[in-house]
């Protein structure tokens, strides 16, 4: 069977085993070096030696089947001659000469032969040995470090796994306490109006009851009143009747007093718009509430108009010359609010509705006023922006702008915590979150406010800031 094996396995031309087995379009199998020698330099079309068949180009594949098969058979057979180190060429199965350092493999004198490896890098075997050693050492090194990093990003994870827990279970108390308030509000104004309506309605039961009495003994006296009334008219004793007819009629007249109405409980106290009234109410608690801020003139740049009560801003279509003042942005089409944080928790909101382009944002009290900077974080602006329709922050210190919502927003709510270093921003439409900004806060911030220009200057787009009402 061996040697059936054998047979099937060996080239026609050469009549000896596979090396480098090489399929033609027809299906034979030859030797690479045996067809390409019975070829020759013939640049007519060539044939196959076994079955005749023309081929217009010389392709040649690659047989790996048969090329594992011979590796196999020479493994498993004895009568293989190998090299006294056991090495051998993987293609030609022969006593290997060189080793190729491009492609990390053992030649013999057929690879040689056929000049596959003529531009490689080729060292002796004993090289061999110290440069793939020296290969897989560099190797270690960069596994080695690699380890080191990924333990490193694990021991990473594992420390932002943990905050994060502790950051989610410190938001889920906040969130708690702020919801507990509100419900401890509502609950006492749900208290304080049923307990109300019990005394209201207690009071009026028992006026209601006292008046019962009353009717029912006035009701009980009448009778009376008319079976004498009615006896005297029966009798026959005409003196009587003529006697005690003055005395019955005034006694009659004192039934004419009208009949008290008894009080209505006050339905539309009880029964009226009683979820917007406690609304109104729980102003009083909400912290922070909106702040109604104002707009500080000697900043605004001199391209800018201000409302009389300094809470709307517009660009101008022609410049106005003002006077000078450190305060005052020049470059920059902007103004700061009046009033700064430097602690605690704040809100406020800003119209934007009939603008096209904005940025709104807070800015550090020490921000360059004069020169055209990037509004960054690192130069003190921390801004989100209206442009192309949709709301975009600043990111990195270039200035490149990232998408944070495709919508268009009216008003614009801003929420400073100071302490935790907290800048969010919202659409106060909604209340829907647009992002975050996590910052170190060292000085005093003021809201800061800057209507892009718009080529047709529509007086119409003015920017507001939000005062409410109720």
């Amino acid at each position: 069977m061996a040697d059936k094996l054998h047979q099937d396995l060996s080239c026609t031309i050469c009549a000896q085993m596979f090396t480098q087995p090489v399929t033609l379009d027809c299906g034979h199998n030859f030797c690479k070096a045996c067809i390409v020698g019975v070829w020759g330099e013939l640049e007519a079309v060539v044939s196959c030696p076994q079955c005749g068949r023309e081929f217009p180009r010389r392709e040649l594949v690659t047989n790996q089947l048969l090329v594992t098969m011979v590796a196999s058979l020479q493994h498993l057979n004895p009568g293989v001659e190998t090299g006294g180190n056991g090495l051998r060429c993987p293609v030609h199965l022969e006593d290997p000469q060189l080793f190729c350092s491009k492609d990390l493999r053992l030649i013999c004198s057929s690879c040689l032969a056929l000049g596959e490896e003529r531009s490689h890098r080729l060292i002796t075997i004993e090289e061999a040995y110290e440069f793939c050693k020296g290969k897989l050492e560099n190797s270690v090194l960069f596994l080695e470090k690699k380890l080191e990093e990924y333990r490193g990003a694990q021991s990473d994870q594992e420390f932002k796994i943990s905050e994060t827990l502790e950051l989610v279970e410190s938001l889920q108390e906040n969130v708690e306490a702020e919801f507990a308030k509100l419900h401890q509000f509502l609950q006492r104004q749900e208290g304080a109006l049923t307990e109300k309506l019990r005394r209201e309605s207690e009071n009026l039961v028992h006026s209601l009851e006292g008046s019962f009495k009353l009717i029912s003994k006035k009701s009980s006296s009448i009778e009376k009143f008319i079976a004498e009334i009615r006896s005297l008219i029966d009798t026959e004793d005409r003196s009587r009747l003529l006697t005690d007819i003055k005395c019955v009629l005034q006694r009659s007249d004192l039934h004419n007093e009208p009949i008290l109405q008894p009080p209505d409980l006050c339905v539309g106290e009880f029964n009226g718009p009683l979820q917007y009234a406690a609304w109104k109410q729980m102003l009083s608690i909400i912290s922070p509430a909106p702040a109604p801020l104002t707009l500080d003139s000697e900043t605004a740049n001199p391209c800018l108009i201000l409302s009389k009560d300094h809470t709307m801003v517009k660009r101008r279509t022609k410049f106005k010359q003002l006077p000078e003042n450190p305060k005052r942005f020049t470059f920059c089409v902007a103004v700061l609010a009046a009033e700064g944080f430097a602690s605690g928790r704040h809100y406020w909101e800003v119209e934007v509705e009939t603008l096209a382009g904005w940025i709104v944002g807070m800015a550090k009290e020490t921000v360059n006023r004069s020169d055209d900077l990037p509004l960054t974080p690192a130069n003190g602006f921390w801004t989100v922006r209206l442009w192309n329709g949709k709301v975009h922050w600043t990111q990195g210190n270039s200035g490149a702008s990232c998408c944070c919502a495709d919508a268009k927003p009216e008003r614009i709510g801003v929420y400073l915590d100071y302490e935790k270093g907290q800048l969010s921003f919202y659409n106060a439409g909604d209340m829907s979150h647009l992002h975050t900004f996590s910052d170190r806060f060292v000085e005093k911030l003021y809201p800061f406010v800057f209507p892009l220009p718009n080529l047709e200057m529509v007086e119409a787009e003015v920017l507001k800031l939000f005062h409410l009402y109720l």
